[in-house]
Parts: structure tokens; C-alpha cells; sequence
């Protein structure tokens, strides 16, 4: 029976085998044309240059280090401020006498022995319940002092913070402004071999026609394959600049990131700075630097009270109980209530506290001078910052200008040439002028609203912006220079 079995068994399989070597390979290919029918594509991230400074000010580790600096002072604070509170304790407390003098008299029945059955001497078990406090009624402003200098130093770490945050601002808005820069100059390189292209179409048809000699048609070729290279390149500087932007916003380097601010100034109006008179009140690196001394000053109060004597009340109220088995009752407990009123007097302290009333003078002194380095730091950079933002502004202007007429002689060199007027070689050297110029006009662009970025970081507060018209700024540039 099993090897009629085993017979058909083998039948069955010969007659299967062939249809499964025809299914598998069919069912192998059509799974892997689904897979590469639907590959997996991240979703396009769009950002504004405000999102994208929100985005790395929220998930940066920066920020989250400087976040975490100020936790660290405001638990001091709180610290500083636990010592003028009153100091509030309890314990529970058992214990077992295993052995003692007083054993011998465990069997005595005589009234000298009940006098120690219950108490900490008769008794092989005690408990003790007790509740201490505490306050400092004088400590010569120490307490004060130091809570005041915890305070300062919480409002240290919070400019500290402040500072970390506008520096992580302007990086990313650089950042940001130059991937938006490399992509308009790809987009300038791209429309010159565009240009290239359709004029060597054009030359091509005048060649056919007789009308252009065939050193044109070459200059044509050469010209539009000049503007290949500029294109490979401009396209790489644009996938380096978005690297870098993205490894700021902690945005993968595989998904799509598209930048919705743009590098032009929309309807041409241009913002300057209405009041170039700012001063930077705002600037988190002084208020950080004022906030350094303020708690080196408080330190030195905190140092100074080790002259004084310091005054302690204290309490403590305390239920006892010895009983025979570990378990007490409630009527075994006995009350205890003491207060003590303790005073310290610093006699001799071995010359501790001058030296440490010397070393915080010092660091008081290095923290001011400290301070008036970094006023003297902002406000040359803020000079600078002012100084850069009008060249930059003149040179925006003049690039806009050269611009216009760089565009307009390249069409009257096409004109022309067309006409039969000029050489190609006219013709390629205006539309090389124009691509240079409607690049520097772009980089003057950046530049110019980096300058007011940095103008503003500089002052520490948002910038009295106006918007003017780009032509209005130019007429009254050229009355000037009148």
C-alpha cells in the first residue's frame, strides 16, 4: 500500500513540475514591476526663510543645549531661595537592644525593676517619631545675596540663549538666501543656453539660406557649447547650497525641499532703513554681559557675609516609645518638645573668608572689564554692520542699472545682427555681458539683504523698515552723485 502511494506521488509531482517552473518565473517578474512601479517618494517639504529659521530653532541642538542652561539656572534659583525658607524635617526610628546590663533584672519583680520595664534601659525595643525645623533668622545678607546673584545668573543664561538663538537665525538665513542665489544664477545660465541655442537655430537657417557663412554657423555652435559648462556648474553649487540648508534644518538629504521666498524684491520696492540712529538696546550679548557683573557684584555680598555671625532658630517635637514587644500602642508614645536659639560667631577662620572676598572682587572686576569689551565689540560691528548695508544698497543700485542695459544691448545686437549690422561675435559678447550683469545683480540682491539681516542681528531688534521704489532709489542716488 505505501508503495502504490509512494508511485503516485511521483506521478503527480513529474506532471506538476513543469506547470510550477512556468508560474514562478512569471509571478517573480510581475512582483518586481510592482516594486519599481511604486517606489517610495518623500514628500516635498515647502519653506518660507521664517519657517525655515522657526524649524531650526525648534529642532536645532543648539537651542535645546541653551534651553537646558536655562533650566539649569532656574533650578538654582530655586535653590538660592530654599535657604531663607524654613527647613522642615521628619523621622521614624526603631531599635532593638539585643543585649544590656539591665537584663539581669528582667526577672525581678521587685518595684525597682518596673521602673526601667518601659524605658530605653529595660526595654529591648524603642521607637522615635520626630519633626525638626528650622529658620535663619540672620545671616549677615547672605541669603539675600545669593538668591540676587542666582537671579542674575538665570538672566545671564537667558541672553546667552537669546544670542544662541539670533546666531542660529542669521545662519540659517544665509544659508537660505544662498540656495535661493545658486538657483537663480542656474536659472540665469539656463536662459543663456537657451538663447545660445535658439540663436545657433536661427544661424543655421540663414546658412541654409546663403544669407550666413559657415564661420557664423561655427561661432553659433561654439557659443551655445560654451554655455553648457555654466549650466553643470551652476546646478551643482545649487545641490551644495541645499545641503548645506538642509543639514541646518535637520531636513534629510533625500527629500524634496522647496524655498517659496524669493531672492527679488516683489513689484521692485526695495526696504531701507528708516532711522539709522538705532541703538542696540535690544542685544542679547549686553544684556548678557550687564547680567554677569550684577551677579559677580551679589557674589561679593554673598562672600562678605561670612564676616557676620548668623542666627538659627530650631524646634523639634518628638514621640518615644519603649515597648516590651516591637509593636507599640498609642499610649506608650511620649511627647518631647525642645526650641533652641543658636547664634555663630566667625572668630578665626584661618584668613578663608578675605580670601574669598578677594577672588570674588576679582572676578567681579574681570566680569566689568568683560563687559565693556563686548560694548566696545557691538558697537563697531554695528558700525559696520550700518556702513555695509548702505554699499550695499548703492551697489544694488547700480547693478539693477547695468543690468537694464546690459539686456537691452543684447537685443539690439540681435537686432542687428539679424539685420545683417553686426558680427555673431557681437551678438555673444552682449549676451555674455547681459548674463554677468543679471548675475551680479543678483548676488547684490543677496548681499544687500544679508547686510540688513546683519544690521539688524547687530542692534539686538527688529530693523524700521520702509519700502521704497528700486527707480525712486536710483534717481535720488544719481542727484546725489551730482
Amino acid at each position: 500500500m505505501s508503495a502504490r502511494r509512494g508511485t503516485q506521488m511521483a506521478a503527480a509531482a513529474a506532471l506538476l513540475l513543469p506547470v510550477a517552473l512556468a508560474i514562478v518565473p512569471r509571478f517573480d517578474v510581475a512582483l518586481a514591476r510592482e516594486v519599481v512601479a511604486a517606489p517610495s517618494i518623500a514628500d516635498t517639504l515647502r519653506l518660507s526663510v521664517d519657517e525655515a529659521v522657526a524649524r531650526a530653532l525648534s529642532q536645532g541642538e543648539e537651542i535645546h543645549i541653551a534651553n537646558s542652561q536655562v533650566d539649569v539656572a532656574d533650578a538654582q534659583v530655586r535653590q538660592a531661595l530654599s535657604e531663607a525658607l524654613p527647613q522642615i524635617n521628619g523621622s521614624l526610628t526603631y531599635g532593638r537592644q539585643f543585649a544590656s546590663i539591665y537584663q539581669s533584672l528582667a526577672g525581678d519583680t521587685s518595684g525597682i525593676a518596673s521602673l526601667f520595664k518601659n524605658s530605653p534601659f529595660g526595654s529591648p525595643n524603642s521607637w522615635n517619631a520626630e519633626l525638626t525645623g528650622s529658620q535663619l533668622l540672620w545671616s549677615g545678607g547672605r541669603i539675600a545675596a545669593g538668591l540676587s546673584a542666582a537671579r542674575a545668573y538665570r538672566a545671564s543664561n537667558r541672553a546667552d540663549r537669546d544670542e544662541t538663538a539670533a546666531n542660529i537665525r542669521a545662519r540659517v538665513q544665509r544659508a537660505y538666501l544662498e540656495a535661493v542665489y545658486s538657483r537663480e544664477v542656474l536659472a540665469i545660465s539656463r536662459m543663456g543656453l537657451d538663447q545660445a541655442r535658439a540663436h545657433l537655430t536661427e544661424v543655421a537657417e540663414y546658412q541654409k539660406e546663403g544669407s550666413r557663412s559657415e564661420y557664423d554657423l561655427i561661432r553659433a555652435q561654439v557659443d551655445a557649447a560654451n554655455e553648457e559648462p555654466p549650466v553643470v556648474t551652476a546646478s551643482n553649487a545649487v545641490d551644495l547650497a541645499m545641503f548645506n540648508l538642509k543639514r541646518l534644518l535637520n531636513v534629510p538629504l533625500e527629500q524634496p525641499l522647496e524655498l517659496t521666498t524669493t531672492l527679488t524684491f516683489p513689484d521692485r520696492m526695495v526696504p531701507v532703513v528708516a532711522d539709522e540712529n538705532n541703538e542696540p538696546t535690544g542685544r542679547a550679548a549686553l544684556i548678557r554681559a550687564d547680567a554677569d557683573v550684577e551677579a559677580r557684584k551679589q557674589l561679593v555680598r554673598v562672600q562678605k557675609a561670612g564676616y557676620w555671625p548668623s542666627l538659627t532658630l530650631s524646634g523639634t517635637l518628638s514621640q518615644q516609645a519603649f515597648p516590651q514587644i516591637e509593636r507599640p500602642t498609642l499610649d506608650q508614645f511620649h511627647r518631647s518638645l525642645t526650641a533652641q536659639l543658636r547664634l555663630d560667631l566667625p572668630i578665626f577662620t584661618g584668613f578663608k573668608v578675605s580670601g574669598a572676598v578677594a577672588q570674588a572682587n576679582a572676578e567681579l572686576r574681570q566680569a566689568e572689564y568683560q563687559r565693556d569689551q563686548e560694548r566696545e565689540n557691538v558697537e563697531i560691528e554695528v558700525a559696520q554692520a550700518r556702513l555695509e548695508a548702505r554699499r550695499m544698497l548703492a551697489e544694488l543700485l547700480a547693478r539693477d542699472v547695468t543690468a537694464g542695459l546690459a539686456q537691452r544691448a543684447h537685443y539690439l545686437a540681435d537686432v542687428r545682427y539679424k539685420n545683417g549690422l553686426s558680427t555673431q561675435l557681437e551678438v555673444s559678447d552682449a549676451r555674455l555681458q547681459m548674463q554677468t550683469a543679471q548675475i551680479n545683480e543678483a548676488e547684490a540682491t543677496k548681499n544687500y539683504r544679508l547686510a540688513l539681516l546683519e544690521l539688524e542681528r547687530a542692534l539686538g531688534h527688529p530693523l524700521p523698515l520702509v519700502k521704497r521704489p528700486l527707480d525712486e532709489l536710483t534717481a535720488a542716488q544719481t542727484e546725489e552723485e551730482r
